[in-house]
């Protein structure tokens, strides 16, 4: 008895302990598995892509091995003579597109991979070594479908649910970490890293004539001398009430405000910018006289809303 015969009589039989159709009772007798043949020494067969065991691709491969049995991917990569070797190789499994399509053997693509017989694979190695491009040949395994652990694969295969202790457990983020400020750094160090920091922000005001501008910022930087204590205020503020965040996104001027709210006292531009290099905070810019700083925005709303 042929191997196809045995099946459906195991089908039949079945069917008949069942009382399902006969589609049902294909479905759950297994296909029997048959090892690959030697695809040879000279090519290695590589197990199947992971997007090739999702549910809905599980019932196409059940479907194709049930109809034409074990199969096989292949690829010849692209480049000269792309078309020709794909002759040879479509040629093995009786594919080319010259004759009917309803007498052609299989050849289905998927992705850049045609998938067909698996019994072809050493006369398709055997073609494209004798034309000196095995190289650009490469061989996937296709899974079966019948032997997948999805839910809705095994309720088409009438299979009973996985134990709940065989479900896989989903893995526990990991606790996300904590951003650290950088070193607390003196007025004087800031303004010495930043020669365009001055009270009001960074350089001077727009629509300031040039040769006005070097001498407002002069200006405006020995203010922000003067105003060191303040700064140190605003410095400790911000660390006892904002936590640093990786991204930069909160922009000085927006912020000075929550801080003239918070503490009651009147804060420029530069001197918040000041005070928050100084604490360490993530920062990005200039922007025109303003920054960016990685502050919590939890923590800014938080301190908006208690004002």
């Amino acid at each position: 008895m042929t191997r196809n015969r045995r099946r459906k009589v195991e089908i039949r039989l079945q069917r008949a302990a069942t009382g399902g159709s006969y589609t049902a009772a294909r479905w759950q007798v297994p296909q029997p598995s048959e090892p690959l043949p030697p695809a040879t020494d000279k090519v290695a067969v590589l197990p199947p892509m992971a997007s090739w065991n999702r549910p809905i691709t599980c019932r196409l491969w059940a479907k194709l091995v049930a109809e034409h049995g074990p199969l096989i991917a292949v690829n010849i990569s692209q480049g000269d003579r792309w078309w020709a070797l794909d002759d040879l190789a479509r040629s093995v499994a009786g594919a080319l597109q010259e004759g009917p399509p309803e007498q052609r053997g299989l050849w289905l693509a998927f992705g850049t991979f045609y998938v067909t017989k698996a019994e072809h694979l050493d006369g398709i190695v055997a073609k494209l070594d004798g034309a000196g491009a095995l190289r650009r040949l490469t061989v996937r395994s296709v899974p079966t479908g019948q032997d997948c652990d999805h839910a809705t694969c095994r309720r088409r295969r009438g299979e009973p649910p996985l134990p709940a202790q065989r479900r896989p457990v989903p893995a526990t983020p990991a606790a996300r970490p904590a951003v650290e400020l950088g070193p607390a750094l003196t007025l004087a160090e800031v303004m010495e890293a930043h020669p365009t920091l001055q009270r009001f922000g960074f350089g001077a005001y727009f629509g300031t004539p040039v040769e006005q501008r070097a001498q407002e910022v002069a200006d405006g930087r020995e203010q922000l001398r003067a105003r060191e204590d303040v700064v140190l205020r605003i410095r400790g503020w911000l660390r006892t009430n904002i936590a640093p965040v990786k991204t930069p996104t909160v922009g000085s001027y927006g912020m000075k405000h929550v801080v003239e709210s918070a503490t009651g006292r009147y804060v420029t531009n530069g001197e918040l910018i000041a005070a928050a290099l100084m604490a360490g905070y993530p920062w990005k810019g200039p922007s025109g006289p303003n920054a960016l700083f990685g502050m919590s925005k939890r923590d800014v709303d938080r301190a908006r809303a208690a004002q």
